[in-house]
Formats: C-alpha cells, sequence, structure tokens
C-alpha cells in the first residue's frame, strides 16, 4: 500500500470525518487535545487546520477513523445477520435502530457501540419458558461418601 502525502490524507480525513459518531469526534480531539497542538473553538465548535499537524499525528487519526469506519461495517454485517435470524424464526423486530424510511441528514448517528448493545439485550430477551417443559426428577445435591 503507498503511503499517501500530508495533503493527500488532511482530504482524506476532511472527507471521511462526516462518516463518525460524536464520540468518535471527541476521541479525535482528545488525540490533538494530548499533542498540544492548536485549536480553535467557538459557539459552532471545535476547528483544526490539519496542515499545521505534524505527519505522524495526522496518520494516527487517519488510523483511527478507518478504524472507526471498518468497525462501522463489522457492526452492520452483524445487524444483517441478525435480522435475517430474526425473520427466519418469524419474530416481529421489537427495537428499530434506524428507520429505513427516512433520509441520511435526518438519521440519528449512534455509536457502533450503542447498536452492538441493544442488539445483544434485543435478542438476550428471548428466552424459553420453563413451565412449559415438564420436569420429572428435580435436581438434588449428591450425597458421596469419603472414605
Amino acid at each position: 500500500m503507498a503511503t499517501l502525502s500530508k495533503i493527500d490524507l488532511c482530504k482524506k480525513i476532511k472527507d471521511d470525518i462526516s462518516n463518525l459518531t460524536q464520540n468518535e469526534l471527541e476521541e479525535i480531539f482528545k488525540i490533538i487535545y494530548k499533542t498540544n497542538n492548536n485549536y480553535s473553538k467557538n459557539n459552532n465548535g471545535v476547528f483544526v487546520n490539519l496542515s499545521w499537524l505534524e505527519i505522524d499525528i495526522i496518520q494516527q487519526i487517519n488510523n483511527y477513523i478507518d478504524f472507526c469506519i471498518k468497525s462501522h461495517s463489522e457492526i452492520n454485517k452483524y445487524e444483517n445477520i441478525c435480522n435475517s435470524f430474526n425473520k427466519d424464526i418469524n419474530k416481529p423486530i421489537e427495537d428499530v435502530i434506524i428507520n429505513d424510511n427516512t433520509d441520511i441528514k435526518n438519521k440519528q448517528k449512534i455509536s457502533s457501540y450503542m447498536k452492538f448493545y441493544l442488539l445483544k439485550k434485543k435478542f438476550m430477551k428471548q428466552t424459553f419458558n420453563l413451565n412449559s417443559y415438564k420436569i420429572e426428577k428435580p435436581l438434588t445435591y449428591e450425597e458421596y461418601l469419603l472414605n
């Protein structure tokens, strides 16, 4: 894989940053803040001139953004698998994470961790009823003789 120049990395970061959630954007700011780089802040948000940053900081930010985008795609794959399993067993979908009828601009960004938590919680609810099974012998403690 060819290494990108500083300008190309800055353009890539500028294009990819719109796909991140608020928590992921805060993590990028933490990277910039920990390295004592300059930024400006006002009521519209925090602004950073990427061309003023060192190349290793830009690469660190780019690597983090790549990680986030890959994790989003993995979560989407997992959601699709869970949805297909859910449809196969004819269970109604109880929790809708993202409404497919809304525009992309109107979607609320949900972190990948929250999506995973909601899916896990949803499938943990599907328990079986113990009363429907006939128990022939209740479980008891066994007594062992020690010689």
